[in-house]
Protein backbone atom coordinates (compact mmCIF):
# COMPACT_ATOMS: atom_id res chain seq x y z
CA UNK A 1 0.00 0.00 0.00
CA UNK A 2 1.57 3.41 -1.15
CA UNK A 3 2.03 5.85 2.00
CA UNK A 4 -0.82 9.11 1.96
CA UNK A 5 1.32 12.43 2.28
CA UNK A 6 -0.68 15.10 3.36
CA UNK A 7 -0.34 17.89 0.27
CA UNK A 8 0.94 21.43 0.61
CA UNK A 9 -1.11 24.46 -0.53
CA UNK A 10 1.75 26.67 -2.98
CA UNK A 11 -1.45 29.42 -3.59
CA UNK A 12 -4.60 30.80 -3.59
CA UNK A 13 -5.30 33.34 -6.12
CA UNK A 14 -8.60 35.79 -6.76
CA UNK A 15 -9.48 36.90 -9.74
CA UNK A 16 -12.39 38.22 -11.92
CA UNK A 17 -12.03 34.99 -14.46
CA UNK A 18 -10.21 31.74 -15.19
CA UNK A 19 -9.93 30.35 -18.88
CA UNK A 20 -8.34 27.45 -19.41
CA UNK A 21 -6.25 27.52 -22.57
CA UNK A 22 -5.03 25.23 -25.52
CA UNK A 23 -2.19 22.68 -23.77
CA UNK A 24 -3.46 22.59 -20.67
CA UNK A 25 -2.62 26.73 -19.42
CA UNK A 26 -4.79 28.37 -17.86
CA UNK A 27 -5.05 32.41 -17.61
CA UNK A 28 -5.88 34.68 -14.99
CA UNK A 29 -7.92 37.91 -15.51
CA UNK A 30 -8.12 40.67 -13.35
CA UNK A 31 -6.36 39.66 -10.04
CA UNK A 32 -6.92 41.48 -7.14
CA UNK A 33 -7.11 41.43 -2.93
CA UNK A 34 -9.62 44.25 -2.58
CA UNK A 35 -13.20 45.14 -3.24
CA UNK A 36 -14.11 48.45 -3.86
CA UNK A 37 -18.01 50.09 -3.73
CA UNK A 38 -19.66 53.39 -3.21
CA UNK A 39 -22.98 51.56 -1.47
CA UNK A 40 -23.70 48.73 0.42
CA UNK A 41 -24.85 45.51 0.78
CA UNK A 42 -22.62 45.43 -2.79
CA UNK A 43 -23.00 43.03 -5.48
CA UNK A 44 -19.48 41.69 -6.93
CA UNK A 45 -20.51 40.43 -10.42
CA UNK A 46 -17.76 37.72 -10.41
CA UNK A 47 -15.02 35.86 -8.40
CA UNK A 48 -13.05 33.18 -9.20
CA UNK A 49 -10.79 31.90 -6.81
CA UNK A 50 -7.70 29.63 -7.66
CA UNK A 51 -5.88 27.16 -5.78
CA UNK A 52 -3.03 24.94 -6.32
CA UNK A 53 -2.25 21.46 -4.18
CA UNK A 54 0.78 19.51 -4.64
CA UNK A 55 3.68 17.99 -2.98
CA UNK A 56 1.33 14.72 -1.26
CA UNK A 57 0.13 11.61 -2.64
CA UNK A 58 -3.59 10.10 -1.95
CA UNK A 59 -7.06 11.02 -1.86
CA UNK A 60 -8.14 14.22 -0.37
CA UNK A 61 -11.41 16.81 0.44
CA UNK A 62 -10.98 20.05 -0.07
CA UNK A 63 -13.38 22.96 1.20
CA UNK A 64 -12.75 26.76 0.25
CA UNK A 65 -15.28 29.15 1.96
CA UNK A 66 -15.65 33.16 1.66
CA UNK A 67 -16.18 33.91 5.28
CA UNK A 68 -18.24 37.64 6.77
CA UNK A 69 -16.10 39.43 8.74
CA UNK A 70 -16.99 37.96 11.94
CA UNK A 71 -15.26 34.60 10.52
CA UNK A 72 -18.49 32.50 10.93
CA UNK A 73 -20.59 33.36 8.69
CA UNK A 74 -20.45 31.39 5.45
CA UNK A 75 -21.14 33.45 2.51
CA UNK A 76 -20.18 30.79 -0.47
CA UNK A 77 -18.25 27.40 -0.26
CA UNK A 78 -16.81 24.57 -2.54
CA UNK A 79 -16.59 21.13 -1.83
CA UNK A 80 -14.48 18.89 -3.91
CA UNK A 81 -12.27 15.88 -3.73
CA UNK A 82 -8.48 15.63 -5.31
CA UNK A 83 -6.52 12.98 -5.89
CA UNK A 84 -2.44 13.25 -6.12
CA UNK A 85 -1.15 9.82 -7.82
CA UNK A 86 2.36 11.07 -6.22
CA UNK A 87 4.70 14.17 -4.58
CA UNK A 88 5.03 15.37 -8.34
CA UNK A 89 1.56 16.07 -9.21
CA UNK A 90 -0.19 18.91 -8.73
CA UNK A 91 -4.19 19.57 -8.37
CA UNK A 92 -5.72 23.07 -9.14
CA UNK A 93 -9.40 23.86 -7.64
CA UNK A 94 -11.49 26.86 -9.70
CA UNK A 95 -14.37 28.24 -7.80
CA UNK A 96 -16.08 30.87 -9.67
CA UNK A 97 -19.28 32.56 -7.91
CA UNK A 98 -21.31 34.89 -9.22
CA UNK A 99 -22.83 37.96 -7.84
CA UNK A 100 -21.49 37.34 -4.47
CA UNK A 101 -23.53 39.99 -1.87
CA UNK A 102 -21.25 41.61 0.80
CA UNK A 103 -23.63 43.23 3.11
CA UNK A 104 -21.30 45.87 4.62
CA UNK A 105 -17.17 46.89 4.56
CA UNK A 106 -15.22 44.91 5.84
CA UNK A 107 -12.05 42.43 5.46
CA UNK A 108 -13.38 39.15 4.58
CA UNK A 109 -12.03 35.27 4.85
CA UNK A 110 -10.98 33.07 1.99
CA UNK A 111 -10.60 29.77 3.92
CA UNK A 112 -8.83 27.06 2.76
CA UNK A 113 -9.52 23.40 4.34
CA UNK A 114 -7.49 19.93 3.54
CA UNK A 115 -9.91 17.01 5.11
CA UNK A 116 -11.89 19.92 7.33
CA UNK A 117 -8.90 21.06 8.36
CA UNK A 118 -7.65 24.38 8.36
CA UNK A 119 -4.84 25.11 5.63
CA UNK A 120 -4.61 28.97 5.18
CA UNK A 121 -6.66 32.04 5.00
CA UNK A 122 -6.33 34.90 2.82
CA UNK A 123 -8.30 38.54 3.80
CA UNK A 124 -9.89 39.68 1.17
CA UNK A 125 -11.36 43.63 1.56
CA UNK A 126 -14.59 45.05 1.02
CA UNK A 127 -13.58 48.84 1.22
CA UNK A 128 -16.64 51.82 1.01
CA UNK A 129 -15.71 54.57 -1.42
CA UNK A 130 -16.90 57.74 -1.22
CA UNK A 131 -19.21 59.48 -4.04
CA UNK A 132 -16.29 62.17 -6.21
CA UNK A 133 -18.35 65.34 -6.69
CA UNK A 134 -18.39 66.31 -10.30
CA UNK A 135 -16.93 69.26 -11.56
Amino acid sequence: MTERIKPSLHFTIICDDVRQEVGGKISLMGLFENIYSKHFPAVHPRLAIVTEWGEGRGEFGIRMRVLSPDRKTVIRETVSNMKLSGVHFRHRDVSVHLNVDFKAAGTYWIENLLDDELVNSIPLRVVQVKEQPVH
